[in-house]
């Protein structure tokens, strides 16, 4: 008969369990581990899918997917066990010098809190996938790493097993339209890697990559190779990474299809490998929302290897310098009388010695350091203030007003076109044919047959005609009068026997007729003074003046201040034209003072901006390469006394390094030990070390005397 279990019989269960999660742009990854003896074996795997992308994604929807994934993970445990001990796998944008960022933070912390969780640690996912892709093919990874959503792409480029750069785009069109336009905007690199990875992608993809035409413009040495991860590549890589960490084996047999096809080496870069998988972050038996953010270790600590057979035996030869000066010389009077040829071997012995004193403690070494600088960059919206002082913190840039006045000229080309001449001129016989008398005074207009208007030249008084019958015939009354045309030009000179109609009246009452035919018009085009010629004059004035008026301040303003490159105020006083509107000329000339109004502010104030906003995204063990600090104001705009501009600043980043320590901690040791060492050192890429004097047939040391030990910080630009 079965015996029933009681509580205090039970066995108790061998394994610890682990979960790792693994939060992607539109997925999210549990994966649940069993321990034994340092030994681990994935029991549990199940993804689940965000609605939107977890940059944006609720906090509620987190819960909600990761619970899912956490639940369906856990149906392989054994009864009553949960998983609480678990390893994040971050995006890389979740990150920020090391450390998780504050709003994504507190996300994970909530999460842990609402489902029982308690982190030990984290790893970016790039970084991992990098580290594993390394251990299989033996050697550092340059590729493109190209992680496929359903919605979105994102690009990372890896170069010597480094993350240079990460962009991320929604898809348009393909995505190896998308992939290929988001390359055009990488500016970490020179020479894009011939190859490209492909992960996270719901099908295989490498068809399509390899069919696309890609962009001249790329900087490809030839056309890149395409590989494609295998499924749930990621989240295999974090848990190597935190296996790693923990001192576990992974129990994985290792699979042909896994392993994707190495670079070939002539395109490898040769850059030293300097982090490894504890520069993740990941930091064991830790709850992360509870204590600081795990930290890189500082690359200034450079932990020196054992000794080596050269050190030992150079410690050996070094303890003849402990025997005792009395001691040394009682050997000498131990010498028995007229045996002088002892002396040669024990001055032999002395001479070593002291050579060998000389040679560790009496030479000077150099160390130079090639440094390959990191290039960061920054923008900051800053405003320019005449009337408070300057504040960092807020943006604001101390400045003051200068002022100068120029006087000059400045002379164009007339452009205006009119039309001079001389009207026709005649003489008109007028008929009227009523019985009244018609008063026609000056400038009565009379109109010719195609439509030319003339004006009498003075008033005249025509009379009627008498009454009559019927059957009589009456002429009508005449007056001649000259008339002159209205317009210039020739069409005015009519011919003789031309009939012109008077004013309003009707040609039966009264009618006009030249006897003789018009001259005298004529009409000619010349040019003249136009106003936009002189507006022209006004408008490129000051700018003529603009190098001299800034020389001119420049001369004022004291040599640690700049001028900014737009004035305040132009204005223009004493103008003088020597010609005027409408006037006949071939050209104009304008003579004015122009007064100019800027604004000045001080360079280390800019500078020291600059470096605070650089500070503020840079880790502790970084320091900016000032002699290359490059800053620069665009999109300068003002409105009302307001002046506010965009600042830019880009800056080399290279490591802290403490000369002094580091030159205690490599006196005595080898060449090829020191530069072991010290090509461990981040973004250090050629080390040269020399002593002096050079003595040959002996072994390579830097010397003892840690103030004979000469640190150069080069920086490759």
């Amino acid at each position: 008969m079965k015996l029933p279990s009681l509580p205090f019989i039970k066995k108790k269960n061998p394994f610890s369990y682990f979960l790792v999660l693994v939060l992607r742009n539109e997925k999210a990854s549990a994966v649940i581990f069993e321990e034994l003896e340092g030994k681990i074996r994935v029991i549990g795997h199940r993804t689940e899918y965000f609605q939107k992308p977890i940059e944006i994604a609720s906090t509620e929807e987190m819960l909600e997917v990761l619970d899912k994934a956490i639940s369906s993970a856990e149906e392989s445990l054994p009864e009553n066990i949960e998983t609480q001990k678990t390893i994040f796998g971050l995006i890389e944008s979740w990150v920020e010098n090391d450390k998780i960022k504050k709003e994504y933070l507190a996300k994970l912390k909530k999460v842990s809190d609402e489902l029982g969780l308690t982190p030990i640690g984290f790893l970016i996912i790039t970084q991992a996938i990098s580290h594993l892709i390394q251990k299989e093919e033996g050697a550092p990874v340059s590729a493109i790493l190209a992680e496929l959503g359903g919605k979105s792409i994102t690009v990372t480029l890896i170069k010597a097993g480094r993350i240079i750069e990460t962009k991320s785009s929604e898809i348009h069109q393909s995505l190896p339209y998308t992939l290929d336009t988001l390359l055009k905007h990488f500016q970490a690199s020179e020479i894009l890697p011939a190859r490209i990875i492909l992960f996270d992608g719901e099908k295989d993809l490498s068809q399509e990559f390899i069919s696309h035409t890609w962009s001249k413009s790329l900087p490809f040495l030839h056309l890149p190779q395409i590989a494609t991860l295998p499924p749930n590549f990621d989240a295999r890589a974090v848990l190597f990474g935190a296996a790693t960490q923990m001192g576990f084996e992974i129990l994985e047999p290792k699979k042909k299809e896994e392993v994707i096809e190495p670079i070939p080496e002539a395109e490898k870069e040769q850059e030293e490998e300097y982090s490894s998988l504890a520069d993740f972050g990941f930091i064991s038996e830790k709850d992360i929302t509870k204590s600081p953010v795990p930290q890189k270790k500082d690359k200034q600590e450079i932990v020196l290897p054992k000794s080596s057979k050269i050190k030992d035996n150079l410690s050996k030869l070094l303890s003849l310098k402990k025997i005792p000066i009395k001691k040394a010389l009682s050997l000498f009077s131990s010498i028995p009388t007229g045996k002088k040829a002892i002396w040669i071997p024990i001055m032999a012995v002395f001479s070593i010695a002291l050579f060998v004193i000389f040679y560790l403690f009496g030479t000077s070494s150099t160390v130079v350091l090639n440094i390959k600088p990191r290039i960061i960059e920054q923008n900051k919206n800053i405003s320019f203030s005449t009337s408070t002082a300057s504040d960092r913190s807020q943006g604001v840039i101390a400045a003051e007003t200068v002022s100068v006045s120029e006087e000059g000229s400045n002379s164009t080309a007339a452009t205006g076109k009119k039309e001079i001449g001389n009207q026709a001129k005649g003489k008109v016989t007028i008929f009227n044919s009523l019985t009244q008398t018609k008063t026609l005074p000056k400038d009565t207009i009379i109109r010719s047959p195609n439509g030319l208007e003339f004006t009498l030249d003075d008033s005249l008084a025509i009379k009627g005609v008498a009454s009559h019958s019927a059957d009589e015939t009456v002429s009508p009354s005449t007056v001649v009068v000259s008339i002159t045309a209205s317009q210039i030009g020739k069409e005015s000179n009519l011919p003789s026997g031309t009939k012109f109609s008077v004013s309003n009246f009707d040609t039966s009452e009264i009618v006009a007729k030249n006897d003789s035919p018009f001259s005298g018009g004529t009409k000619k085009e010349v040019t003249v003074i136009s106003k936009s010629d002189v507006e022209k004059l006004i408008e490129e004035l000051p700018k003529i003046l603009e190098s001299k008026a800034r020389e001119d301040i420049k001369k004022q303003i004291s040599k640690d201040k700049n001028l900014l490159p737009i004035f305040t105020d132009i204005a223009l006083s004493k103008k003088k034209l020597d010609k005027e509107i409408g006037q006949q000329a071939d050209k104009i000339t304008l003579n004015a003072t122009v007064a100019y109004t800027g604004t000045a502010y001080k360079n280390d104030d800019l500078k020291s901006l600059g470096r605070d906003l650089i500070k503020e995204s840079i880790s502790s063990t970084m320091i900016v390469n000032s002699n290359n600090l490059k800053i620069d104001l665009k999109d300068i705009t003002q409105k009302d006394k307001n002046i506010t501009a965009t600042l830019m600043i880009k800056a080399l980043l290279q490591p802290k390094i403490d000369e002094r320590t580091l030159a205690a901690k490599l006196s005595g040791k080898s060449f090829k030990d020191a530069k072991s060492l010290l090509l461990k050192i981040p973004q250090v890429d050629l080390v040269n070390i020399s002593s002096k004097p050079d003595i040959p047939f002996l072994p390579k040391i830097l010397t003892k005397t840690t103030n004979n030990v000469k640190i150069i910080v080069n920086v490759n630009e």
